[in-house]
């Protein structure tokens, strides 16, 4: 076993000499197996050694029991410890994610602060072929695309898998013949989790009756398939379909996404959808809902999906988002201080309105408007738009809805009632950042100029 792990890491590129390398140990057999088999290599390959365990306080007194295990075994090996216990109910707190994806956020993070305290470069976890194959056969069942069908990387970011070409019989053959002592997780008995059922018994089902070799056989086919997911992915990078990333988001050009083969345009959104770090939250049905929601007719469609994820169509915007984009603000209006400033607190928009002797040399800026001072009637007030709005746009004659005029400015629906309005009396003269109004236009007759400045506003 100790020759295949070998293998494993110089064909991934896994380690180099002088590492620093975490150890992800949960006690189990598989763990304490990678453990050893690091700490026999450490001297040749010039590792550095730390034992890391988190502690999800998810079963009780065997939680504990595990975590004073595995500091036990790091103290007898001579090796650094890392270890953390989360608070009761910390992986509860998340409105609408569930323990499962809570716990694997805590890993990261765990990972990721235990790198920064150690500056190590690898973090080695204990996944075997049989887990390899077992996932590739849940995402099977459960509905996956290509990158899904891929199965667990053998190397992504700073996370190795020296174990993932050893099946779980060699490694116990292993773990009895060195004669290590390890813990057991009752919860791995439950079949009332998916993988511990594809484990328990369909996985055995399969190998008895069709294929003696099917854990080797699927774990080649994800090998196989990932070959051809980096291949699209190298492609797929180069796309330009994307065109804005921030921590809650990923913006798309559905034009462009309409230029893109079926397969380049569900890794343009598998893609976007690791950049939040959702990737293992969508399967094969949600791809085709992404799918179906470019393609569609309905300018504006939003989708709920797994792990807090939500897609929108705006038009020609589809962003994917990893909450629900928060409501419109409470209703408010505002009298408008001419000259001066006025703030909206349920915004926190900003306007600004001053007198000009001259009139600007451009109107081109959506957020800043000029009247005619002299022909505004009544006082000036700033409100969300209201159903049943109208005002007359510049250019025309005739009053026209602010739906109408919203629809042909393409601004999205959920947008529409947060956009707030200037008010000359009753009568609608600007809807911010979309259109102003022809009434109180700047003439040649113009005497005063007003100039109001928006900040802060969504538009």
């Amino acid at each position: 076993m100790i020759e295949k792990v070998k293998k494993t890491i110089a064909k991934h590129r896994m380690l180099d000499k002088g590492d620093t390398v975490l150890v992800g140990v949960s006690g189990g057999m598989d763990s304490i197996a990678l453990l050893h088999c690091l700490y026999l290599m450490k001297d040749v390959l010039g590792l550095e050694l730390v034992v890391c365990h988190l502690n999800h306080g998810l079963r009780g007194s065997e939680s504990g029991r595990d975590y004073d295990f595995v500091k036990g075994v790091a103290k007898k090996l001579g090796l650094r410890f890392y270890g953390k216990t989360l608070r009761p109910g910390e992986l509860k707190k998340k409105k609408g994610v569930s323990p499962q994806v809570a716990a694997r956020g805590a890993r990261l993070s765990f990972f990721e602060s235990a790198a920064g305290r150690f500056r190590a470069r690898r973090a080695a976890l204990g996944h075997t072929m049989d887990d390899q194959a077992e996932t590739v056969l849940m995402r099977l069942v459960k509905g996956s695309a290509l990158g899904g069908l891929s199965g667990i990387p053998p190397v992504r970011g700073i996370y190795i898998r020296p174990l993932i070409g050893v099946k779980r019989e060699e490694v116990a053959r292993f773990i009895g013949d060195e004669g290590l002592d390890y813990v057991v997780d009752s919860t791995n008995l439950r079949t009332d989790y998916l993988r511990n059922d594809v484990r328990i018994n369909l996985m055995p089902f399969i190998v008895k009756r069709y294929n003696p070799a099917a854990i080797e056989t699927l774990a080649h086919t994800a090998d196989t398939l990932r070959h051809d997911d980096d291949f699209i992915e190298g492609i797929a990078a180069f796309l330009g379909a994307v065109i804005k990333i921030t921590k809650t988001r990923v913006e798309m050009d559905r034009a462009r996404l309409l230029d893109l083969h079926t397969a380049l345009g569900s890794r343009v959104f598998l893609k976007a959808a690791e950049i939040l770090g959702r990737r293992a939250d969508v399967y094969g049905p949600h791809v085709d809902s992404f799918l179906d929601m470019v393609r569609g007719s309905n300018p504006s469609a939003s989708i709920d999906l797994p792990g807090s994820l939500y897609l929108a169509r705006e038009y020609d915007l589809v962003t994917l988002f990893t909450r629900r984009p928060a409501g419109p603000a409470k209703p408010f209006e505002k009298r408008l201080a001419v000259p001066g400033t006025t703030t909206v607190k349920e915004t926190g928009a900003l306007f600004r309105a001053t007198f000009l002797k001259t009139p600007p040399r451009s109107f081109d800026n959506k957020t800043t408007a000029y009247f005619d001072y002299d022909s505004l009637k009544g006082p000036l007030s700033i409100r969300q738009a209201r159903p049943g709005d109208r005002m007359v746009p510049l250019g025309m004659k005739g009053h026209r809805k602010l739906k109408e005029i919203f629809i042909d400015e393409k601004v999205p629906r959920r947008r529409r009632p947060g956009i707030p309005v200037l008010c000359s009396g009753e009568e609608v003269i600007w809807a911010v950042g979309v259109r102003v109004s022809e009434l109180c236009k700047i003439r040649a007759t113009t005497k005063k100029i007003l100039k109001i400045e928006a900040k802060g506003v969504k538009t």
